[in-house]
C-alpha cells in the first residue's frame, strides 16, 4: 500500500475516534430530548399541539409503554455502536496494510449482513412497540408501517458482494503466490 493510502486510513482511524467520543453525547442528547418532552409542549399554540398529539409523547406513556420505547432505543443504539466499532476494525486493518486477509472479509460480511437485515428487523420491532402503546392506551390506535429502507438493505447486499469478490481475490492471490 503506498503512503498516501495508508495516511488517509490513518486519519480515517482518528475520525473515528472522534466518532466514538461523541457516540455517548448523542446518545444522551436524545434519551434528553425525549425525557423532557412535557417542557417542550408548554407555550405552544394549540395548532402546534394538535400537530404533535398524532406523534408518540414517550413522557405520557405508562410503564409497560415507556419499556419498550427505551428498550427498542437501547437496541437500535447497540447495533449502531457494532456497526461503528466493525467499521473502525476495519479501517484500521486498511492502515495497517491488511485489506485482503479472511478477517477482513469476515468483518465485511458481518457488517453487510447487518445492514441487510436490520432495516427488516427495525420494522417489525418498531410495529410490535407501537402495537404495545395501542394496546396499553398509550396512542389511539395502531396502524402498521410498512416503509422499509430498500436502499439500506441493498447497501448491504452490495456489501455483501464486495466481501464475495475479495473473497475470490484472497483465492487467486494465494493460487498465485502457490505458483513457481
Amino acid at each position: 500500500m503506498d503512503q498516501r493510502s495508508q495516511r488517509l486510513f490513518r486519519r480515517l482511524d482518528r475520525a473515528f475516534w472522534l466518532i466514538w467520543l461523541g457516540f455517548p453525547v448523542l446518545i444522551w442528547t436524545v434519551a434528553a430530548e425525549v425525557r423532557g418532552g412535557a417542557a417542550r409542549l408548554e407555550g405552544l399554540s394549540a395548532e402546534q399541539l394538535a400537530c404533535l398529539e398524532t406523534l408518540p409523547q414517550v413522557h405520557r406513556f405508562g410503564p409497560l409503554g415507556q419499556a419498550a420505547f427505551w428498550g427498542l432505543f437501547a437496541l437500535e443504539y447497540a447495533v449502531y455502536a457494532g456497526l461503528l466499532a466493525l467499521a473502525h476494525q476495519v479501517i484500521r486493518r486498511c492502515a495497517a496494510g491488511r485489506a485482503l486477509v479472511a478477517e477482513m472479509i469476515r468483518s465485511l460480511r458481518l457488517i453487510g449482513t447487518v445492514i441487510a437485515v436490520w432495516p427488516v428487523a427495525q420494522l417489525a420491532l418498531a410495529n410490535g412497540v407501537m402495537l404495545i402503546w395501542a394496546r396499553t392506551g398509550d396512542m389511539p390506535g395502531f396502524v402498521p408501517s410498512f416503509a422499509l429502507d430498500l436502499v439500506v438493505v441493498g447497501v448491504g447486499l452490495m456489501l455483501l458482494t464486495l466481501a464475495a469478490a475479495m473473497r475470490q481475490a484472497v483465492a487467486l492471490r494465494e493460487d498465485a503466490d502457490l505458483t513457481i
